[in-house]
Parts: C-alpha cells; sequence; structure tokens
C-alpha cells in the first residue's frame, strides 16, 4: 500500500529517468486539432524528423520559418517545456515515423537512414552507418527504453489520424490516440471514431497560408509579420490595425509573433483574451 502511494505521486513524472514515450507523444499529439488535417500533419512529419537528425538550436531555427507558422504553436501548447521545444519527445516522434512506409518516400529520412546503417532503431543493433559514437549512445538508449510495437503504432496511427495516409487505424494506434475500436484483438482494423464527442465543433482561428506579409506600423515603418498571426489578432481578437501596431511597438516584432502564438495555443476563438482586454479597459495584448 505503502509503495502504491508513493507511486500515485511519481509516476506522472517517470519521464523524468526515463524519458518520452510512444504513448505520452500520442497524449499530446491527441489534443491537437489535427485529424484529418494532412498538410499540418505532413509538417509535423518534417519537423520532427528533422530534430531527429540535429541539436536543439538548430530544430529552433528550423521552427521559425515562417513555413510553420500555423503548427508552431500547436507544438509549443503540446510538446514543449517552459516554452521551448521538448527535444527528447519531438525526436522520439522522429524516428517513430521512420518506421512508416510513408518514410521510404521522404529523400531527408532516406539520407538518415543511410547514416545510421538501418531503416529505424529498432531495425538493428545501430552498428553499422556513420554515426557518431555519441550519437550512436544516444539512439541506442532511446531504443532500449522504447517498445518497438508502440513505436510503429505512433508513427502510423499518426499518419492515419492525420489523414496522411489512408486506412483503418489498428486497436494500438486507436489506443494511443484516444479513438473507439471497433472490436477487441490488437490485429483487429477500427474505425476512426472519436472516443469522446464535444457537444459542438470546436472553433479555431480562421487559417491562412503560412507566408509572411508587410504591416505598417508608425512614421510609414514596415515589419514582417506572419499572416496567420494578424489573422488571428484581426477576426479572433477583433483588434484594429492602430492597436496591432501599438502592440508590435512596445513589444518588439519577435516579440509579439511569440506572445501571439502563445495566444493561439491557449485560447485559439480570443473569447477569454477578449474578456480579459475588456475588464482592464483597453487591449494590451
Amino acid at each position: 500500500m505503502a509503495a502504491a502511494r508513493i507511486n500515485e505521486l511519481l509516476n506522472d513524472k517517470l519521464f523524468q529517468v526515463i524519458g518520452s514515450t510512444p504513448e505520452s507523444v500520442a497524449e499530446s499529439l491527441s489534443k491537437m486539432e489535427l485529424r484529418n488535417k494532412s498538410v499540418e500533419g505532413g509538417q509535423i512529419f518534417a519537423i520532427a524528423i528533422f530534430a531527429a537528425t540535429v541539436n536543439k538550436p538548430t530544430l529552433e531555427t528550423f521552427l521559425a520559418d515562417a513555413r510553420f507558422s500555423t503548427v508552431r504553436p500547436l507544438l509549443n501548447a503540446a510538446l514543449s517545456i517552459q516554452g521551448r521545444s521538448n527535444m527528447t519527445a519531438i525526436t522520439l516522434l522522429g524516428h517513430c515515423f521512420l518506421t512508416t512506409d510513408l518514410a521510404a518516400g521522404v529523400d531527408y529520412a532516406t539520407e538518415f537512414r543511410k547514416k545510421m546503417g538501418q531503416d529505424h532503431l529498432w531495425d538493428g543493433s545501430l552498428e553499422g552507418g556513420s554515426l557518431s559514437d555519441k550519437q550512436r549512445g544516444i539512439m541506442k538508449e532511446k531504443k532500449r527504453v522504447t517498445s518497438a510495437e508502440s513505436a510503429k503504432a505512433l508513427g502510423t496511427g499518426f499518419l492515419k489520424w492525420t489523414g496522411l495516409v489512408a486506412g483503418s487505424m489498428t486497436v494500438k494506434e486507436a489506443e494511443l490516440f484516444n479513438m473507439q475500436a471497433a472490436g477487441t484483438s490488437s490485429s483487429t482494423a477500427v474505425t476512426s471514431r472519436p472516443r469522446y464527442e464535444s457537444v459542438s465543433p470546436p472553433v479555431t482561428p480562421p487559417r491562412t497560408t503560412a507566408r509572411n506579409v508587410t504591416f505598417e506600423i508608425s512614421n510609414k515603418n514596415l515589419v514582417e509579420v506572419p499572416a496567420a498571426i494578424l489573422d488571428y489578432r484581426r477576426s479572433m481578437l477583433q483588434q484594429t490595425d492602430e492597436e496591432i501596431a501599438e502592440s508590435i511597438e512596445r513589444s518588439g516584432v519577435a516579440e509579439f509573433i511569440s506572445k501571439t502564438e502563445r495566444l493561439i495555443a491557449k485560447d485559439p476563438t480570443g473569447a477569454r483574451t477578449r474578456g480579459a482586454s475588456v475588464a482592464a479597459g483597453g487591449s494590451r495584448t
């Protein structure tokens, strides 16, 4: 009984010693609005594959690309620690993606497979290829603490969940993504149906292509801001261009973008932020 009570206090912190697991990554991803969204799914696939091959600063630079302005706030909300990318989780996701058939058609994945000397972590002993000793050691440890079955279920399940590939989920894949299984056997195909259904569809912010637009602030000064950021400010927060310009001048462009991405992640409809602004007597976001 004593051990059971102690486990209740510590089990949700196991990631501190064993790192992220396919189950924990899937749980975080399943909270994102990504079902049947293949464009965003493809972007996350690319980000995770890239993360598996680089260090954290290089990944952060890659994530700052304007093409990822839609998925960046989602990843920040789902797979981050104190506002920074959870490298352990994202790299594990990349390795799970390497177990999928889709990876065979991705040139970057093909070259990484050559460097590893095998298709994915669970495909061999990692003694071939051209990995450094440090890389090989890190990957062997990740392999040691991660079930191959769960890794493959996360990789393929994500592709089916986002619509990147067609097909019914297996029971294992469905369990990872909180879907309701149609059968009881682990080999039985399932229908992708939510285990819990909302009373009404969730409201999501308006979506734009991932591109930067020019925005004028004071004295004819022009700045580059992601279109999705401006769209959220105008449509969801109902801010005027004058209010947006004031916020950019007050915070600086980089902090303005970062702050807005955090708002999108925490308050997609803008309702709570608008209410707080009204209560405070004006917009200060």
